[in-house]
């Protein structure tokens, strides 16, 4: 009777291994499973936002590279930076506080991919909105844009400008624009996108054309000088509402302009200055 309370209790704890085994083996296996997918979703998103997303964001996500699909010549990015801190960082991103999105990250993206954002050219991506995408598709773009939050990225300290109030102490710090460098940041920052080329006013799409802005700049607002208006306007992009856009009176409060650019320019404040330079300088 012994032996054989013996051997079944042997056999039971024989048992418990055997299967305690086969559940850490099939733990192991799942984690390899859901990390095989995971690489094959971003990757598979990688193919949509090249096909999809650069021409607006960026080769490299940052808003800095962007092509003609068509002639593969250099253009202004219209879109913001996507491998960016401000959105991919955080359990609670910087973009996602300025919208009070109370959801995950992961949903956060989905949903500005699904629908876009109304009142900006950010269009809708989404087949449920008239976009060409799958919801599958959407997923895999999201893990793609996610994929860039990395330890590099994140644990970079962020040392960002307090921008003065006003111009005039704004122009006190930083005296010496460079023009040239602001006609290519006019480009790298996108403006061209919307306001176009500043020697042809037919080429703005979007936004008004700037090319008289250092005189007409004036104009708007009492008592403040181009410099004023030009100034506020890109670091609080919906201070001021033109009155006219090219198809039309230009929408909002808020702007369609981006308004993150007091964020982008606060790594590197000359940039500003050399941007207003370029637009101001008559």
């Amino acid at each position: 009777m012994q032996v054989k309370i013996i051997i079944g209790t042997v056999a039971f704890m024989i048992s418990m291994m055997v299967l305690g085994y086969a559940a850490l083996s099939e733990q192991a296996r799942l984690e390899r499973f859901t990390d095989a997918r995971l690489g094959r979703q971003i990757e598979m998103g990688a193919h949509l936002y090249e096909q999809n997303c650069a021409t607006c964001h960026g080769v490299h996500g940052k808003a800095e590279e962007c092509y003609d699909p068509s002639s593969g010549e250099p253009i202004g990015c219209i879109g913001l930076p996507l491998n960016y801190q401000s959105l991919v960082c955080g359990d609670i991103s910087m973009r996602m506080e300025a919208m009070n999105w109370e959801g995950s990250k992961e949903a956060f993206i989905q949903s500005t991919l699904t629908s876009g954002r109304p009142g900006t050219e950010m269009p809708a991506w989404s087949e449920q909105f008239g976009g060409p995408l799958r919801p599958d598709q959407i997923v895999d773009l999201s893990h793609f844009v996610l994929n860039w939050e990395t330890e590099e990225l994140c644990s970079t300290p962020v040392d960002l400008y307090e921008w003065p109030e006003s111009v005039d102490d704004f122009a006190a710090e930083f005296p010496d624009g460079d023009a040239a460098n602001g006609e290519q940041l006019f480009l790298t920052y996108g403006c061209t996108g919307c306001h176009g080329n500043l020697e042809d006013e037919g080429s703005a799409t979007v936004g008004p054309w700037l090319g008289e802005i250092a005189e007409t700049g004036s104009e708007y607002i009492d008592g403040y000088s181009a410099e004023d208006y030009v100034y506020e306007s890109i670091l609080d992009s919906s201070a001021f509402i033109s009155p006219e856009c090219p198809n039309a009176p230009c929408g909002g409060p808020p702007s369609a302009m981006p308004d993150n650019f007091a964020l982008r320019m606060g790594e590197n404040p000359q940039d500003l200055a050399d941007l207003m330079t370029f637009l101001l300088e008559e």
